[in-house]
């Protein structure tokens, strides 16, 4: 097949978000199949980085094109897309990436080829649906974005709550009805895909889940693991993750120093919020990072992953990477959501501050259930989300798409799996 692909980011290299994780191993495996060629939008302030992108996703893609989005562009940017997308009732993210050279680049490349299908990276880029005709659209839901928006509001209160409730409400819209007109909609897990058709009943659903390198995240035996002590690793700038570290600095890092002072914490990821770099600089037994170019030797060299996410839609990358490294975790119900892991069996489940001390507890106390978690974590993440087996799902999507034959591959029927 020869597909489109639009995306919000330039998916080089694999070391960001989770989003930008997903679709950089998603384009891969999808150009190993398929002749793929690539629109990506970019912040103006990254095209320094532009060629050594375009010269990795070369290697994959039929053609890349790196195309600057003006509204994300700085503060002024941002608040010129807020304002724009006020006035024409649409989502503040819908206006901050429409670009016009984005369009122009579409239907350039819609005149020279026929496409069998569009890969559209998210709801947001709904904009450049009138430039794809006629070509079937696989829309990717990363997470159901209005769903993320809801709890965000309900989170935040007061004039910020009131103003993602209104985004809520805006993207709602949208992907209610965005899902119904597409030829399929591609999301993470099961449980995103009851969302999404609780909005749209009717629309095409197909799983195609978060993976793991397995290759690249594996256990490191023989590494000296430091006592009693934790680690974190997500990009910050991200509104879930962020919360998650509040509350690790204001709630949970002084339950957990009081009840053993001897621990400590390492913060892994750009954008830490001023709650997490304040805590660092008053307590020598916290360190925060900043970004990294490779997690591994600090998930490797921690007692304990932890992910206190307490809002949220998708699933987690940060988990399965550390699955796969064959770590200890201690998460929450909604750190863990839609990737199937079963408490006790593969990580340690804790959604209060005396539920974490008491979990991240055993596991110090405890090392051979320590190592139970680790295998059975490891193995799962083989079974399931190596990105290869994830790849089988994108391609079924793709024909069914196209108008090939259907396949069972994780189509979701009522909500739930296909069996």
């Amino acid at each position: 097949m020869r597909l489109l692909w639009l995306t919000h980011f330039v998916p080089y290299p694999a070391t960001g978000h989770g989003a930008l994780q997903r679709t950089h191993h998603l384009l891969r495996v999808a150009a190993e199949r398929h002749e793929v060629h690539l629109v990506a939008l970019s912040r103006p302030e990254h095209a320094a980085e532009w060629a050594e992108a375009r010269a990795a996703l070369g290697a994959w893609c039929a053609s890349v094109a790196i195309i600057a989005a003006p509204g994300t562009a700085g503060r002024q940017g941002r608040v010129a897309a807020a304002a724009r997308g006020a006035l024409a009732g649409a989502s503040y993210w819908e206006r901050l990436f429409d670009a016009p050279a984005a369009h122009r680049a579409l239907r350039a490349l819609l005149g020279a080829h026929r496409f069998d299908a569009a890969h559209v990276d998210t709801v947001f880029l709904a904009p450049y649906l009138a430039d794809l005709g006629d070509v079937p659209v696989v829309l990717v839901h990363h997470n159901v974005e209005s769903d993320l928006l809801a709890k965000r509001a309900a989170q935040a209160g007061g004039v910020a709550g009131a103003y993602f409730a209104r985004q809520a409400r805006r993207t709602a819209h949208l992907e209610r009805t965005l899902a119904v007109r597409v030829a399929e909609n591609v999301v993470v897990s099961a449980l995103d895909g009851e969302r999404l058709r609780a909005l749209a009943p009717n629309a095409p659903v197909t799983v195609v889940p978060n993976g793991v390198d397995v290759d690249f995240f594996r256990p490191a035996p023989g590494t000296a693991v430091r006592p009693r002590s934790l680690v974190w690793a997500g990009g910050m700038d991200w509104f879930p993750n962020a919360d998650a570290i509040d509350w690790f600095a204001d709630t949970l890092w002084p339950a957990l120093s009081a009840q053993r002072p001897d621990r400590s914490a390492t913060i892994v990821g750009r954008g830490a919020p001023a709650s997490a770099v304040a805590l660092a600089a008053r307590d020598p037994r916290v360190r925060v990072t900043g970004f990294v170019d490779d997690v591994r030797p600090y998930v490797h060299g921690a007692d304990v992953y932890l992910c206190p996410i307490r809002v949220g839609g998708g699933t987690r990358l940060k988990i399965l990477d550390a699955l796969a490294m064959g770590r200890p975790i201690v998460a929450t119900s909604i750190g863990v959501e839609g990737l199937g892991l079963t408490p006790d069996v593969h990580y340690l489940d804790a959604n209060d501050p005396d539920a974490l001390v008491a979990a991240v507890t055993r596991l110090e106390d405890d090392p051979a259930l320590g190592a139970r978690l680790a295998a059975a974590g490891r193995a799962y993440v083989e079974a399931h989300f190596a990105w290869p087996s994830v790849g089988e799902a994108l391609h079924a999507a793709y024909a069914r798409a196209g108008g090939g034959p259907p396949a069972p591959g994780d189509r979701v029927v009522d909500g739930r799996p296909a069996a």
